[in-house]
């Protein structure tokens, strides 16, 4: 037999086979010798009786379990043939005795995904297909087997084999998210099946240890197109896991821009399955960016650009928690309180950003819009301080060439912060008096000319300021008054004409002239009663206190009284007399 011709041999073993095929005991004689002869087939040197062997291995592959390890080790050599089609033959034969014997699942898909690092394109479409087949086999086990080769190795491994894996990583990646996602989907629904729960599991433990390229791969073609992540309330572990990695960078002192890029990325990452897949609820979300970027040292790590994106991520989960809550719930309303709260940040940094474009202004109207939901459903009052901030886009809104409407813009600032006076409009500034021939320029018209004293012109006495009016004038004189009665004793008799006496001294009469012609003053009444000691002392001291009062009345206010006359000098006159009019009677006595 081995001097016949490759023919021969092949026609030989193409009749054992196919008459032990028809043999009424599967474990006789002839089935047990045409299962041998196949596998000693697979060691032949021709490539067509390797074909033919791999074709119908299977046949027998079940009747002689002591020959099972020999037959699919036959099986294993024909893949790593040195032709191309004796190997594509033995990834199909892997795949038949896959669906012969399930138990052999597990080794065959491992066997097969080493495989897809294959040079030939050709045969990784064949081996992509039996992949398949076996995803639908077993779709558990086959999803664990391509698993364990996406998370990285616990074990030290030397460059070669850390190469190595990490090509095989990308290839599986690759794999999943591109041919084997239909049958995935296929398998994974209805939601909560064993196939999810392995390929979810080991997905998202596999995060944690890869960096931005894989994780994009794993939750945005794979994870995020799964069946389960469709109803929006699967999501928690997946966005923790991602809020977690960006959170370690957040966290560094450093302002390194690349961490901080990769920062940005894992956010964006969250951002798309939060607010824009809706993979689960944005309050978490939104949780997380009001504890993490709302300060004013996080955002200016960023690049301007960056810090708006950051800014619009931030209103964008609160707007979409706003949506997805049907209720006005009592957890959104606090943190939209919290959002207002540090709008007056998240202003000021997109006002610096200096990057005033259409992304810019609808973010400002976001936050615009946020700080009015505030106010409206709480009836809250803006602080001065959030009211200057928002008060500084009017201006800048005048100054932009805006592509959009603006106007919804323009009604929320005025709104919020009221009319701002323009920039052109100059202050009201005080109107002081200046001299001139003796008459004060700026006095009212119908005041008569100042009588010309001797006291130094108010404008060049000791400056100690105070404020003119009628009222202050008057109140000083009562005061006066009583302080003087108060140092002179007086009898019962006359306590009830005293007060009579001193409220009709609070009304001095002035004339033309400004001479006081009213009824003798409290103190001139009391002379008149005492010993003639007194009497003198009260005669001066009511001429005195007459030349005061002229002084007094003739300090007329001017134009604008409501803004205040300045009175200069008062404490330039020398100080006459004794402290006290007990004191100064006391002395006259003497």
């Amino acid at each position: 037999m081995a001097s016949s011709s490759v023919h021969e041999q092949l026609k030989h073993v193409k009749v054992m086979v196919e008459r032990a095929a028809r043999a009424p005991s599967a474990a006789g004689r002839a089935r047990k010798e045409a299962f041998q002869e196949l596998i000693t087939l697979t060691h032949s040197r021709n490539p067509l009786l390797k074909s033919y062997a791999a074709a119908h291995i299977h046949v027998f592959f079940n009747d002689f379990p002591d020959l099972e390890e020999d037959a699919i080790n036959a099986v294993y050599d024909l893949c790593e043939d040195h032709d191309s089609k004796v190997r594509m033959d033995g990834y199909s034969a892997v795949t038949q005795v896959s669906s012969i014997q399930h138990k052999w699942v597990k080794r065959n898909a491992d066997v097969l995904v080493q495989l897809l690092q294959s040079d030939e394109p050709e045969e990784v479409a064949v081996v992509k297909v039996a992949l398949l087949k076996h995803l639908d086999m077993d779709p558990p086990v086959t999803l664990g087997v391509l698993c364990d080769q996406i998370v990285p190795a616990e074990e030290d491994l030397d460059d070669d084999g850390r190469q190595t894996r990490e090509r095989l990583r990308s290839l599986v990646l690759s794999f999943l998210a591109t041919d084997a996602i239909g049958t995935i989907q296929k398998h994974t629904d209805p939601p909560d099946s064993e196939a999810e729960h392995i390929l979810v599991t080991q997905l998202i433990s596999a995060i944690t240890k890869l960096g931005t390229g894989d994780v994009d791969i794993i939750v945005k073609d794979i994870l995020l197109r799964l069946p389960c992540y469709r109803n929006g309330f699967n999501g928690d572990e997946l966005l923790q896991v991602i809020l977690d990695k960006a959170a370690t960078l957040l966290q560094t002192r450093s302002n390194d821009p690349a961490q901080l890029k990769v920062a940005l990325h894992y956010l964006s990452i969250a951002q798309m399955a939060t607010v824009n897949l809706h993979a689960t609820p944005a309050v978490k979300l939104l949780q997380f960016y009001i504890g993490s970027l709302t300060r004013k040292l996080v955002l200016q790590k960023f690049l301007p650009e960056d810090r708006i994106r950051v800014i619009s991520w931030i209103m964008d989960a609160l707007s979409v928690s706003e949506r997805e809550t049907a209720t006005q719930t009592q957890q959104i309303a606090q943190l939209r309180r919290q959002v207002v709260d540090a709008s007056s940040i998240l202003l000021e940094v997109l006002f610096h950003s200096k990057l005033y474009g259409d992304d810019f202004w609808r973010v400002v109207k976001s936050i615009l819009h946020a700080v009015n939901t505030r106010k409206e459903l709480e009836n809250w009052m803006l602080p001065p301080y959030l009211i200057t901030s928002i008060s500084k886009f009017l201006q800048l809104l005048s100054q932009e060439q805006m592509q959009e409407d603006t106007s919804e813009i323009h009604g929320l600032i005025r709104l919020l912060a009221g009319e701002q006076p323009s920039s052109s409009q100059t202050p009201i500034q005080e109107v002081k008096p200046v001299a001139k021939n003796g008459i004060m320029l700026g006095r009212p018209a119908h005041l008569p000319r100042r009588p010309a004293t001797s006291l130094p012109p108010l404008s060049t006495a000791l400056d100690l300021p105070m404020t003119w009016s009628p009222i202050a004038t008057q109140q000083t004189q009562i005061r006066d008054n009583h302080l003087h009665v108060s140092s002179v004793p007086t009898s019962p008799k006359r306590s009830a004409s005293s007060t009579d006496d001193v409220s009709r001294s609070k009304r001095v009469k002035i004339n033309s002239r400004g001479q006081d012609v009213s009824t003798p003053s409290l103190l001139s009444r009391i002379a008149d009663a005492g010993d003639a000691s007194a009497s003198g002392v009260s005669e001066r001291t009511g001429k005195k206190r007459r030349k005061r009062t002229e002084k007094e009345q003739s300090a007329e206010p001017d134009r604008h009284p409501s803004i205040g006359y300045s009175i200069k000098g008062a404490a330039s006159a020398q100080k006459n007399g004794e402290s006290s009019l007990l004191d100064r009677l006391r002395g006259e006595g003497r």
